[in-house]
């Protein structure tokens, strides 16, 4: 069973091969990008006409719509098949163009790259589609709609009589849902809006998915904050060896070191790609304590998880936390606040010396 986003995907991917030389081929195959409310609410009775709106009204305005971030930059190069002078750009051009907004692009393209960018332009799509209902009056609201008498008056209880408990105030504790494990997708599509980030782990497994994401964030002037365990602490050997399986006692194999190392050099490429000024947005410390939490924050939103034995926290379940001044959020913030404390900040995590510092452990 496949997803809604999934089918628009696979629609999106038709299209980058098929509108510019055989538009025809299009009918009756998109029936997911027909759906959106732009379309059907258009009125086009036929295929060809709903074709053509999705080719030059629903995507082009659609792609005006999505954020400045590498990723979307990267979309509109591969949904965009014809040049300025209405020449056909080859799909290969189109990959090239798109790779070059990249901060990491896959050598194999096709096969890497445009299978994740299209399921993220899927899911914008999607939102973008949400968000047209939302704004669009109720079929015939006008015409049926009932002007209701004004109501008695209603006499008023004391103002102590609505004051809420504490419970009803955040009886959720800031839960907004429980993910079972980290959603990239998700991750990345509030990592492009946000303009606070906040990385916390012992590192960062999934860095090289992030670091797209992250070089946009300092482009467009959003701070960065990432916190990981220092190689040199006794605990990273103790977590090292709480990530192995029991049958996988015997063999001592470090994984904190080579992590931490990697992210600082994929933080220091995704920073050289930024200027000196905004360079300065991202924050890198090393904490020598107990982790306490994983935390992949944007804004007001988190993602939290635990640190359990034999699993990775990102392969764990996500408590999605809202607003800072949630119970949780509260919770989440203090600590990172207290990590920061005990941390060694980086100065430059592009110089050489700071990923040396970590090598030579």
């Amino acid at each position: 069973m496949t997803t809604y986003s999934h089918d628009i995907a696979n629609e999106l991917k038709q299209i980058m091969r098929l509108a510019g030389r055989d538009p025809d081929a299009l009918e009756h195959r998109l029936p997911a990008l027909s759906a959106l409310h732009r379309v059907a609410s258009n009125g086009d009775t036929t295929e060809a006409a709903r074709v053509h709106f999705i080719l030059h009204r629903l995507i082009p305005e659609y792609l005006d719509r999505l954020p400045a971030s590498r990723d979307c930059r990267a979309i509109c190069e591969l949904l965009t098949w014809e040049d300025q002078d209405g020449e056909l750009l080859s799909l290969t051009t189109r990959y090239h163009k798109a790779a070059a907004h990249l901060v990491y692009a896959a050598s194999d393209f096709g096969r890497r790259q445009e299978p994740r960018l299209l399921q993220a332009c899927a899911r914008r799509f999607l939102t973008f589609d949400h968000e047209d209902r939302l704004g669009a009056p109720p079929a015939g609201a006008a015409e049926h709609a009932v002007v209701e008498p004004p109501a008695a008056p209603v006499p008023v209880a004391p103002a102590a009589a609505f004051m809420p408990t504490a419970a009803a105030v955040d009886s959720s504790g800031g839960i907004v849902r429980v993910h079972p494990n980290l959603d990239y997708h998700l991750l990345l599509e509030r990592m492009a809006q946000a303009s606070d980030i906040v990385l916390v782990n012992t590192w960062i497994p999934g860095i090289d998915i992030l670091a797209d994401a992250i070089s946009d964030a300092l482009s467009r002037d959003a701070t960065v904050s990432v916190l990981m365990l220092d190689p040199s602490s006794d605990v990273a050997g103790l977590r090292s060896r709480a990530l192995q399986e029991p049958t996988q006692a015997r063999f001592q194999q470090d994984r904190v070191q080579p992590g931490v190392r990697h992210c600082l050099e994929v933080l220091a490429a995704a920073s050289r790609m930024v200027d000196a000024g905004r360079r300065r947005n991202l924050r890198v410390g090393l904490y020598h304590s107990l982790p306490s939490m994983c935390v992949y924050g944007m804004d007001d939103i988190s993602f939290v998880s635990f640190f359990v034995h034999g699993r990775l926290a990102v392969k764990s379940i996500q408590i999605e936390v809202a607003g800072h001044d949630s119970v949780l959020g509260r919770l989440v913030a203090d600590e990172t606040a207290a990590m920061w404390c005990i941390a060694r900040e980086l100065a430059d995590v592009d110089e050489e010396p700071a990923v040396a510092a970590v090598a030579a452990v």
